[in-house]
């Protein structure tokens, strides 16, 4: 038998998977990535010991991200509907990867809102019996995989709750030496991505794929109807560098700092002060800014960086 296994990255996804692996089961993880989420297809395969299929669902998933039918949790994460989703998505590849059912690292009692009795039984929907839950299959109705004998009900374990204890002894079992924190998974459930993220939506009902990108890294800012993102270190001044959704791009002359872009908008003095304010310029100098607009044209600014009480007031 075959099955389609979503591998989120986190330690229930990698056991339910292992699991079934370890009785005879062809399981192929589906890895979906978005702005949002993404697995390290590396470190899983490294782990699961076969190859994961990488599948892209950003365009489809903005849909459920604006309107989730069931709301979002404490942030803007809509665990529901992001479920409901993925199982649909996963049932529509069942024929085209020649599977039969579907195995997920749920945990019943585990989320508050997302894993409940009631939640998982209306993320079901979407692939009513087929859905294969490992780790907690004891303790939920049986699945037609196990009513047309496919899998053993004795396979299946009955972990509940929030405790991790008997996954962490199931990974020891299965020789996972280092596994991923379950929190970290998903910047939808992260307070400052939040606020940026219901920033945009503000700015544009249904924002691009490179918008939501722009999310991810930098410090972000809004004033005079500009989107200035200014980066935090090396890593983020290269990806800000050769972002291509930009009016302005800036760049500091006399001392080591940051790179910056206004993602829309014009205010380049603005920026500049900015970007001098997290240079290496000495508090109260005066300092040389490059400014290339995205028509060709390029100037110099020469301004001092921006007191930290007036950043606070158009930082998002």
């Amino acid at each position: 038998m075959r099955a389609l296994g979503l591998y989120s990255g986190g330690l229930d996804s990698t056991l339910a998977i292992k699991i079934m692996l370890s009785h005879g089961i062809d399981v192929i993880p589906i890895g979906y990535v978005t702005p949002f989420f993404s697995p390290d297809i590396g470190y899983g395969e490294g782990v699961l010991g076969v190859p994961i299929v990488r599948v892209d669902i950003t365009e489809e998933y903005i849909d459920v991200l604006l309107s989730p039918s069931h709301g979002y949790g404490k942030n803007m994460n809509p665990c529901i509907d992001c479920h409901r989703f993925m199982i649909r998505k996963t049932r529509s590849l069942l024929s085209i990867y020649g599977a039969d059912f579907i195995v997920t690292g749920e945990v019943l009692g585990e989320r508050p809102m997302s894993q409940t009795r009631w939640a998982l039984k209306e993320v079901e929907k979407e692939a009513e019996g087929l859905v294969v839950r490992p780790l907690s299959g004891r303790l939920l109705p049986p699945t037609i995989p196990e009513q047309n004998g496919w899998i053993k009900r004795e396979w299946l374990y009955d972990i509940s709750g929030r405790r991790r204890d008997r996954q962490i002894e199931l990974a020891r079992a299965f020789g996972i030496r280092e596994y991923k924190n379950p929190a970290g998974g998903c910047l939808l459930t992260d307070s400052n991505f939040s606020k940026r993220l219901r920033f945009l939506i503000g700015l544009k009902a249904k924002p691009s794929r490179e918008e939501l990108e722009l999310l991810r890294f930098g410090r972000h800012f809004y004033v005079n109807n500009s989107w200035i993102i200014i980066g935090r270190n090396e890593r983020e001044n290269n990806i800000i560098k050769d972002v291509s959704l930009w009016d302005f791009k800036l760049f500091p002359i006399d001392y080591p700092g940051p790179t910056g872009i206004i993602v829309r908008g014009d205010s380049s003095d603005i920026a500049a002060r900015l970007l001098v304010r997290y240079s290496d310029a000495p508090k109260g100098t005066r300092s040389r800014v490059m400014v290339f607009k995205n028509t060709g044209e390029s100037y110099i600014l020469e301004v001092e960086g921006m007191p930290d009480e007036e950043i606070g007031k158009i930082r998002i």
